[in-house]
């Protein structure tokens, strides 16, 4: 990593330290602003900001809200609300989806004022019309705006067709703004315009959000704004190298600096990845040490093929990469079950016997036992009460700290479901849980079962068998899973 070395390890949350100390003292800030390319930091920054404020307020709440259609109106109502059991509340909004808005095209404003000048004085079609117009202004970010000739104005400046605005104006007025076109982001505009400093903050956090979205716009201008946007690819390294040296200290290890270089060597520089191989390699590291040469032999093992990778890709529904993976393995001249954890393996064990015949059970015993680990996860987490599931995945340190406890520790009458593994297996199976449902991932079980049963029997080749398997599970790009099986 070229450039300043004092730049290499500095804090790669400096940009929201301003946010940090606002919500450490009364009066709070009315609406705070986090955005960052990268969803991880996002995240973090968001629940270091809620951190600093319950340090400050131990008798306050922090209320969130995901982003579903109906969190913005429930953030606003929830954040201007008195606190009738806390002295403050900070409310937190994902606005990732709320604030990457619909685009417009000129084509849009184009094609509808054509058809509006063709209808002539026909009222129904000018009516339907109209309200086609008001459907551009919502996704303008002007759904709420009263005066026809302003709402015009938003829309067609979007697009670049100002000359058309009057003709725009003059079909809104034929479908005044109703309280169901008010948008999330009115909803933050308005709030934002009115809000002052008091006992209560809202903290809006998105991802990448568009920079012309008239929400993101005033909250970039007139909110408590911080941005953890790396600009360019070295200022991306320099953040994970930070947080590399952050992740290693909390582990009380020591990690060459090497190491981060490699580890961003190859273009990967999303914080969930980095840190996922960083993990891997404290986890196996000798000795409290990460050396260069283990990150260097983790970057090596990416590009052997193993027994586990093709379970990986079939547990996480992505068929036809799995497909690739099974013919090569089935075809190669040596056959490794599992990726080296930490990389400590030099080389794979030869294979002994015809090729083919003596990968196709190990593989199928480790495809059948990585879907009966996800079974027991789904299981176990369907006996949880209704308060204690995750409404949404969580990282590894959370799952391994907070939720894997309970997990092992079922409700007094559920019976009990081993889960077997090391914390990290544990949280792969937990991801991977989201993806099937209970029906799925028992008619996958028996799928696998029969499998072994014709190779046995010998009603059929094992190789064809697996995969007819695999193909009867992949959906057309069309279809629901479509996204999930593009290699």
């Amino acid at each position: 990593m070229a450039g300043d070395p004092s730049a290499r390890f500095a804090d790669p949350f400096a940009a929201i330290a301003r946010l940090v100390e606002a919500v450490r003292r009364t009066p709070l800030p009315p609406v705070l602003f986090l955005s960052g390319d990268d969803e991880w930091f996002v995240r973090e920054g968001a629940r270091r900001i809620a951190a600093a404020f319950m340090a400050a307020f131990a008798e306050g709440e922090v209320a969130t809200y995901d982003g579903t259609r109906d969190a913005a109106p429930n953030a606003v109502a929830d954040v201007a609300t008195v606190a009738l059991f806390s002295t403050n509340r900070l409310v937190v909004l994902e606005a990732t989806d709320l604030l990457h808005g619909k685009k417009l095209a000129a084509e849009d404003v184009d094609s509808l004022l054509d058809e509006a000048a063709e209808a002539g004085g026909d009222g129904k079609a000018l009516a339907r019309l109209a309200r086609r117009a008001r459907v551009l202004a919502v996704a303008a970010g002007a759904g709420s705006e009263t005066d026809a000739r302003e709402a015009a104005r938003k829309v067609t400046g979007r697009v670049r067709r100002q000359a058309r605005a009057e003709q725009l104006a003059a079909l809104l007025e034929l479908a005044p703004p109703e309280p169901e076109d008010r948008s999330g982001g009115d909803l933050l505009l308005g709030y934002l315009a009115a809000a002052q400093p008091g006992d209560n903050a809202l903290l809006v956090c998105a991802v990448s959000p568009d920079a012309d979205h008239p929400a993101a716009e005033a909250l970039s201008k007139r909110a408590l704004f911080g941005s953890l946007v790396a600009p360019g690819d070295d200022a991306r390294r320099f953040r994970l190298a930070a947080l590399g040296l952050e992740r290693a200290m909390e582990r009380n290890a020591v990690v060459d600096a090497d190491v981060y270089e490699i580890l961003c060597s190859r273009g990967r520089l999303s914080a969930r990845a980095f840190l996922g191989e960083l993990d891997r390699l404290l986890a196996g590291a000798a000795g409290s040490r990460v050396r260069a040469e283990d990150a260097a032999r983790l970057v090596s093992d990416e590009r052997k093929e193993y027994g586990s990778d093709f379970v990986d890709a079939a547990v996480k529904r992505q068929f036809v990469p799995a497909l690739r993976l099974l013919d090569r393995l089935m075809s190669s001249d040596d056959f490794t079950a599992f990726r080296p954890f930490g990389g400590k393996d030099d080389a794979a064990p030869a294979r002994k016997g015809p090729k083919g015949e003596a990968a196709f059970f190990p593989l199928l015993g480790l495809l059948a036992g990585e879907f009966r680990r996800v079974l027991a996860m789904k299981v176990v987490l369907a006996q949880l009460p209704q308060g204690g599931r995750p409404a949404r995945r969580v990282d590894y340190r959370t799952f391994a700290d907070r939720l894997l406890p309970s997990l092992k520790n079922p409700p007094p009458n559920a019976p009990p479901v081993p889960l077997d593994g090391h914390p990290f297996v544990l949280h792969k199976a937990y991801l991977a849980s989201f993806d099937w449902s209970l029906a799925e991932l028992i008619e996958a079980m028996k799928g696998i079962a029969a499998i072994d049963e014709g190779v046995k029997t010998g009603t059929g080749d094992g190789r064809e068998l697996l995969e007819t398997f695999l193909l009867s599970r992949v959906t057309p790009p069309g279809g629901p899973e479509g996204r999930r099986i593009q290699a």
